[in-house]
C-alpha cells in the first residue's frame, strides 16, 4: 500500500505542501537580505533605493554564492555569466536539477493541488532567511539569469521599477528602455522563477511548459525586441 499512497500523492510529495521539504533543501543557503523589507508599497521611494543600492553592492557576492551553491551539486552555472558562451546547457542542467530536487505538493483528493497559486506576497514580504532561504535562493537565481541577459545585452540595466502600467511595480527588475514605436520592458524575473518552481512542485509535476533560462533563451533569440542583437 505505501507504493500506492506514494504514487497516488505524487512522486516526492510533501504532506505539507511542500515547505518542509524546501526549508530541508535550502536550511544552509546564505541568505543577504536587503535592509527594507516589506511590501513594495509599503517602502518609501528613499527605502526603495537603498534597496536598490544594496542589490547592485552585493550583486557579485549573490553571484558567488550561487555559482557555489551550484557547484557543490556538481553543476557549473558559470557559463551564465560568460556573454561569449552559449550558456543553454547550464540553463538545462539548473533547470534538471530543480526538477528532480523540488518537493512535490501532496495531492489533494478535494482540489487535486492544495496550492495552486504562489504566495507572491509571502514572497515579497518575508524576510530571506532562516525557513524562508526558499525565497532568498529564488532571488539570487532570478539575479543570475538576469545578470545572464545584462552581460550580453548592454541596453538592460537594475532598476527599481516604478511603472504601474508594467508588471513589476515595485520591484527590482532587468529594465531596458523603450525606443520609438517599442515600449520599455520591465522583467521581475525573481517572481517568474517563483511561479515556474511552484508549477514544477504540483502533485503532478510542471505541466506549465516554463522553465529556467527561457528569458535568456528569449533574448538571445531577439524576442524582446526587434532592435536586439543575437549572442
Amino acid at each position: 500500500m505505501t507504493g500506492f499512497w506514494s504514487t497516488w500523492r505524487g512522486k516526492g510529495a510533501d504532506p505539507q505542501g511542500g515547505a518542509s521539504g524546501l526549508q530541508r533543501l535550502f536550511a544552509d543557503y546564505p541568505a543577504d537580505p536587503l535592509p527594507h523589507a516589506g511590501p513594495s508599497e509599503a517602502l518609501t521611494t528613499v527605502q526603495q533605493d537603498a534597496n536598490l543600492a544594496a542589490f547592485l553592492a552585493r550583486r557579485e557576492k549573490r553571484l558567488r554564492a550561487m555559482l557555489d551553491f551550484f557547484a557543490q551539486r556538481g553543476i557549473a552555472a558559470a557559463p551564465l555569466l560568460d556573454p561569449t558562451a552559449d550558456g543553454a546547457a547550464a540553463a538545462a542542467e539548473i533547470d534538471a536539477w530543480l526538477n528532480d530536487s523540488l518537493p512535490r505538493r501532496s495531492f489533494s483528493p478535494v482540489s487535486g493541488d492544495p496550492q495552486p497559486n504562489p504566495d507572491e506576497r509571502g514572497f515579497h514580504t518575508r524576510d530571506r532567511g532562516g525557513v524562508d532561504g526558499y525565497y532568498g535562493f529564488l532571488e539570487d537565481l532570478g539575479l543570475l539569469e538576469g545578470e545572464a541577459i545584462r552581460r550580453r545585452d548592454p541596453r538592460f540595466s537594475w532598476a527599481f521599477h516604478r511603472l504601474p502600467e508594467l508588471n513589476g511595480d515595485g520591484r527590482i527588475c532587468l529594465s531596458k528602455p523603450g525606443t520609438t514605436g517599442w515600449a520599455p520592458l520591465a522583467l521581475d524575473i525573481a517572481a517568474h522563477l517563483l511561479a515556474i518552481c511552484h508549477a514544477k512542485m504540483a502533485p503532478d509535476g510542471n505541466s506549465s511548459g516554463h522553465h529556467f533560462g527561457e528569458l535568456l533563451a528569449a533574448a538571445r533569440a531577439v524576442r524582446f525586441d526587434p532592435g536586439g542583437v543575437t549572442r
